[in-house]
């Protein structure tokens, strides 16, 4: 009997082996379709129906939808150099290139003053990849080309378009298109895509000097870094500080306009009245999730008792490393209504001059940036970003513990600060705190700065 067993262990030894050669090769498949990086490629384009998006905050054309794009081509021109051009679906619709774009500018990375960290470069590289970067090509771009053909309305009509990151895993991309209607700019077509991830890495090694393997996970899949050690002092050296007056507005009557206004319909918790409203109740928004929508169905839970209790703030001049110039520190001390738990909120490498003079009716128009290490702000001009890479700007922002470990702000319901100058007081510095995807402003506060960081001479815009 043992003898006839032989040959059917044979066999199913064999079978297990065709077996785990078929999972090998399969696996292999996979991988070498997932990170394909040949230097042209086409993806498929996603569209939502409006009535298939009823959450959708835009502003939507009348002509939405009628010029429909299907098919992206990916093309690299050279090192991190880029051609998009989007392919038309139907007779009516054009070609359209966005050409010599240097997406070095959009990958995750970290400034080289927090790379010699491994922890700055885990947090950094995170809250990157996780906040949205759009930078918007206005029509009369060298770098927007709209093909002859279709009937015409996109050579006549296209004003923008947005080339976006969204605040997802890595590689999940938008290209929203602009017209003009009634005296505001109105999206005709919204389009989702997944940018090659053989080409993402490419271009995550060239702009990091990092193994994109290192970090791959955390920024394919959200890794929740809570608990690590942000060592600040890594970051800057603090001149000189002061203790603040700082006073929170929260019988304000919260501000609305702009993106905020657009998104009332997002907050899934009666809306506050004043500031104070937010933390005297559990606060929920739509969720932002994949390929890159809110969602109704998928509520998010905030933890805002961090924020109900502001104990002091202090402004420090600091100098952040390899900057010749002076720059700002905030740092608000809290205190959570659930727990007592203190924190601190520092928002550091600030330039007082790039922030804007405004009045207070017109605070949606100030300076905002997500929280994070050199990070861009959430929508800007290609201008703007070839300007200024992200990789050499100097802001860096934490929500922390006492024992200074990071806290994940995007689970507090923070995405970071928006800042102006009063127009008419130069002492006073207005700080709004953004919540989860912008939906709302949590809290007013108002800083009276000491006579040697107050707003510089002559700064009007």
């Amino acid at each position: 009997m043992g003898t006839q067993s032989r040959p059917l262990q044979h066999r199913a030894g064999v079978v297990a082996l065709v077996a785990l050669g078929t999972l090998v090769l399969a696996g292999l498949v996979w991988f070498a379709d997932r990170y394909d990086d040949r230097s042209r490629q086409a993806v498929d384009l996603t569209v939502f129906a409006q009535d298939r998006y009823p959450e959708n905050p835009e502003p939507i054309s009348q002509v939405f939808g009628k010029y429909p794009h299907r098919q992206l081509i990916i093309q690299q021109l050279g090192d991190s150099r880029f051609r998009l051009l989007l392919q038309p679906a139907t007779p009516e619709a054009t070609a359209i290139d966005l050409t010599d774009i240097d997406l070095a500018h959009f990958v995750a990375a970290v400034p080289a003053y927090a790379k010699a960290d491994a922890d700055l470069t885990r947090v950094g590289l995170i809250d990157r990849e996780w906040n949205r970067q759009q930078v918007r090509f206005a029509r009369h771009s060298p770098h927007v080309h709209v093909r002859k053909g279709g009937d015409g309305f996109e050579q006549r009509a296209l004003s923008r378009i947005d080339l976006a990151r969204n605040c997802l895993n890595a590689g999940l991309w938008e290209l929203i298109l602009f017209t003009i209607e009634a005296g505001e700019e109105r999206v005709y077509e919204h389009l989702w895509f997944t940018f090659p991830l053989g080409l993402y890495k490419m271009l995550f090694e060239r702009v990091n000097g990092l193994s994109y393997w290192s970090h791959w996970w955390s920024l394919e899949h959200w890794t929740d870094p809570s608990g690590t050690r942000i060592p600040i002092d890594r970051i800057r050296t603090v001149e000189q500080q002061w203790p603040v007056q700082a006073k929170i507005g929260w019988d304000e009557p919260v501000a609305m306009q702009g993106e905020q206004a657009r998104k009332r319909t997002n907050i899934l918790t009666p809306i506050a009245a004043t500031y104070r409203d937010w933390y005297t109740r559990p606060v929920r928004f739509t969720s932002f999730i994949p390929p890159g929508r809110y969602s109704r169905a998928h509520p998010r839970d905030t933890e805002l008792h961090y924020l109900a209790d502001l104990v002091g703030a202090t402004v420090r001049r600091v100098t952040v490393i390899k900057d010749s110039h002076p720059l700002l520190e905030i740092d608000l001390a809290f205190r959570s209504s659930k727990t007592g738990e203190a924190t601190r909120l520092i928002l550091g490498g600030l330039d007082g001059a790039a922030i804007p003079v405004l009045p207070s009716a017109h605070s949606d128009r100030g300076w905002q940036v997500p929280l994070g290490i050199g990070n861009p702000g959430f929508f800007e001009s290609y201008e703007q970003v070839t300007a200024h890479p992200p990789v050499q700007r100097s802001f860096y922002g934490f929500h922390l513990d006492r024992e200074d470990r990071w806290l994940d702000h995007h689970a507090i319901g923070v995405d970071g600060p928006l800042l102006h100058w009063d127009a008419e007081n130069p002492s006073l510095l207005h700080l709004y705190l953004l919540s989860y995807e912008r939906h709302a402003l949590l809290n007013h506060v108002v800083l009276t700065m000491p006579a040697d960081l107050m707003r510089p001479a002559g700064h009007t815009r």
